[in-house]
């Protein structure tokens, strides 16, 4: 990638200009899905200009969609993405986290409750034990109809964040990490097809029947604790998932 030099953007914002410039370096392969850019001192030191410039410059890839930056962690490329899905791209526990934030989680349900006996039994919980129910409907940012109908359940040992649950921005793991000096350190997730059942239906915006992908994730402890477990029902046309591999020891540039 030629660094963009003061004075080369053709008449548009200088910081444009770069923007425009990074991305054709994503597109080419120069950083691959997965991998971080350059800093902004390295990348302000590459282009000639100040620190604020390449900010302004990321902000505009953030709004693209094409990187995720978070503190401390540096920017990270991310895949491609469809503004009207559901499309998770985690590569771990903390992009899991980032990707949370761009949902409008509307909860219409705190209360104590037992697990469905199935869903019990994947947890590997008692189906006698009451947890903190969090039910709600999702929908990311922007999207034009419900995404997906969401049952959250939380260990009853951390049932107090009800009181803060329904005005706290970040998923409620976090909340509960925040609260009670817990470290979530694994996720199991599963992923299965059914069909949307009527009282749904009318929930998601769809007609009954239509298939759904359903998505359960559990929540543990470094000792293996469940402190919370998910229960997702997505109309199949609203769900899109990706994964992103890398070969063990390789190096990204």
């Amino acid at each position: 990638m030629t660094a963009l030099q003061p004075g080369d953007s053709g008449g548009q914002p200088l910081y444009l200009g770069i923007a425009s410039a990074l991305k054709d370096a994503i597109f080419s392969g120069r950083y691959p899905v997965g991998s971080y850019l350059p800093t902004e001192d390295q990348l302000a030191k590459d282009h000639g200009v100040s620190r604020n410039t390449i900010r302004e410059s990321l902000r505009k890839l953030r709004e693209e969609k094409l990187i995720i930056s978070r503190r401390g962690s540096g920017t990270r490329v991310l895949p491609p993405q469809s503004s009207d899905s559901n499309f998770l791209h985690a590569v771990s526990i903390n992009d899991f986290q980032s990707y949370a934030l761009s949902w409008d989680f509307q909860i219409k349900i705190v209360e104590l409750r037992k697990m469905p006996k199935a869903f019990a039994s994947w947890v590997g919980t008692s189906p006698n034990e009451e947890w903190l129910a969090i039910h709600g409907v999702s929908r990311t940012h922007g999207a034009r109809h419900p995404e997906c109908w969401i049952e959250l359940y939380v260990h009853r040992d951390y049932a107090s964040i009800s009181r803060l649950v329904t005005s706290h921005p970040g998923p409620v793991f976090k909340l509960i990490e925040d609260m009670f000096g817990q470290m979530i350190v694994e996720m199991t997730q599963e992923i299965s097809a059914e069909l949307v059942t009527k009282p749904l239906a009318k929930v998601l915006e769809v007609e009954p029947g239509t298939p759904a992908v359903v998505v359960r994730r559990a929540f543990k402890t470094a000792e293996g604790k469940v402190i919370e477990a998910a229960h997702e029902i997505y109309p199949a046309s609203r769900f899109r998932y990706q994964v992103n591999l890398h070969r063990a020891g390789s190096k990204h540039l």
